[in-house]
């Protein structure tokens, strides 16, 4: 069966950024070393860096003395890396600078007398890591979610780098119009659009599509939802193991998405299932359902 993959599926910059700091420190760094929350949103390179000796941790206050802290690539809470720096810690920030941005603008347009708005997942690291910038506190409204009634006269509003650029546009225009001042700061990841364009075109031209990476990779999830719209014959699998030969009944061409946290060796064994995998010469069955 033939595989297209996405031309952008995969390790991103900055993830990539963050790990190469990370395996930086376990060749040169001695003693103990902890990421502060799971370095990147892929459960497989994760346990990855548990077999180089590398724990995880949620909280500062977990770290041992003596301990080397790699920030994970979504950032941290304010408030945990100054714990660190207060303790002495030596703290390698691998924060992704898309997701610096954000960050900044945060510190910023609080400061500027705005209430800030962040279009996100308020239970992701980095949305919590981002509102805790913010002078104040601030407001985060899930994707495609109402926007509530805000007291505010001047709102700003800023988007979790992986934020689907629709869902930003009906934020900003919902508060347009109730609000006399509205500053809007677009801080959606460049990488991110062009991975979800890339999406776009893929799905448009295969039998079916399988989005590889973490199911707790928002950016993945995204660019399932994605394909899924023009391709309902959709799956997001973590691994080649999750794949079934039934999926893909009257499928000549299978198009490959990727996570920006995806590694390239869960790529290729996704890749090499498929490709073993029998072309198929029947019709597509109707309204196959979708994963």
């Amino acid at each position: 069966m033939q595989v297209k993959v996405a031309r952008t599926a995969g390790f991103c910059w900055g993830v990539r950024r963050t790990v190469e700091q990370l395996e930086d420190v376990v060749r040169d760094g001695p003693g103990p070393i902890v990421t502060l929350g799971p370095i990147i949103h892929n459960p497989q390179f994760v346990a990855r860096t548990r077999d180089m000796g590398v724990g995880t941790v949620e909280k500062v206050s977990e770290v041992p003395d003596g301990t080397t802290v790699v920030v994970r690539t979504h950032g941290a809470v304010r408030s945990e890396l100054e714990a660190a720096r207060e303790r002495g810690l030596e703290v390698v920030d691998g924060t992704c600078p898309y997701v610096k941005y954000p960050q900044a603008m945060a510190r910023r347009l609080s400061r500027e007398g705005y209430h800030l708005v962040v279009v996100g997942d308020p239970n992701h690291a980095e949305v919590k890591g981002v509102a805790s910038y913010a002078a104040g506190g601030c407001t985060v409204v899930r994707p495609g979610e109402p926007v509530p009634e805000l007291k505010a006269k001047k709102v700003a509003v800023i988007a979790q780098t992986t934020c689907i650029g629709a869902d930003f546009e009906r934020a900003v225009g919902a508060l347009a119009l109730r609000h006399k001042e509205v500053r809007a700061v677009n801080t959606i990841c460049a990488d991110t659009d062009e991975r979800q364009a890339d999406a776009r075109s893929l799905a448009a031209g295969v039998d079916a599509v399988v989005v590889v990476g973490g199911k707790n990779s928002a950016n993945t999830r995204h660019l399932a939802e994605i394909c899924r719209e023009i391709q309902p014959r959709t799956w997001h699998v973590e691994t080649a193991d999750e794949l079934s030969a039934g999926w893909f009944e009257g499928c000549r061409v299978v198009g490959v998405s990727a996570g920006a946290s995806t590694p390239d060796w869960v790529i290729d064994g996704v890749v090499a299932r498929l490709s073993a995998l029998p072309e198929s010469r029947a019709a597509a069955p109707a309204g196959a359902p979708a994963a």
